[in-house]
């Protein structure tokens, strides 16, 4: 997990299954349901393909009282399975839909894992944003991003649903025992996230998906 970048803009992630508080490290078997508001703005990622997707984010985000906060998030998803965070819960706004204007903008690093490991496969994921309803609606769309081809990894044997390991202080991040090395995440990303006036929230690739590696080679 990437613990040491800096300010990646306002962000928040993840989850619809299972939430493991920041302070648990990744042995911890105390789970809690992540509880969803209906009215607050949130956001899910969707797994269509037919490995697990490993998707991390880390975003320095603006709290409702002005407060700066640096989040980190290391997701696994199986395979036709989704996460969904509360945003305006994790960014202190309770069950109120983030204001209009809101602005997120996500830096992202993704991987393939399955249990054995070895081969190559292709992400096959998707973002949806909505407010005000407790489900998206047919007229909240969803961003889809795909990559092929992707070394496929082995998946952890302690991952076994779809997850989040989430931090929003270095105490909390010092927690979380990396379970993955940047060479099993190698596709780089980053995604814009506006909420509308009317609570719908539209998503766009702001860089598109490309290796690491190409990245490296380039700077």
């Amino acid at each position: 997990m990437r613990k040491n970048l800096g300010l990646l803009a306002v962000l928040a992630v993840v989850l619809v299954v299972v939430a493991i508080s920041g302070c648990s490290d990744n042995t911890n078997t105390n789970t809690n349901t992540n509880t969803i508001n209906e009215k607050s703005t949130k956001l899910a990622i969707y797994n269509n393909g037919t490995t697990w997707a490993h998707v991390e984010l880390v975003a320095n985000a603006t709290n409702k009282n002005g407060s700066n906060m640096t989040l980190w998030a290391d997701t696994f998803i199986q395979p036709n399975g989704n996460l969904t965070l509360d945003l305006s819960n994790a960014l202190g706004y309770g069950d109120e839909p983030l204001p209009a204007g809101t602005t997120i903008r996500v830096q992202s690093w993704k991987g393939l894992f399955n249990t054995t490991g070895g081969g190559e496969g292709t992400l096959n994921i998707a973002f949806q944003g909505w407010s005000n309803t407790l489900y998206p609606t047919s007229n909240d769309p969803q961003t889809p991003v795909t990559f092929n081809p992707l070394t496929i990894n082995t998946l952890p044997s302690n991952i076994t649903d779809s997850i989040a390991y989430i931090a929003t202080t270095p105490e909390e991040l010092a927690n979380i025992h990396s379970i993955d090395t940047s060479d099993q995440e190698p596709l780089y990303e980053e995604e814009l996230i506006v909420v509308n006036a009317d609570g719908s929230v539209t998503i766009t690739i702001s860089r598109v998906p490309e290796l690491c590696q190409a990245i490296s080679s380039i700077v």
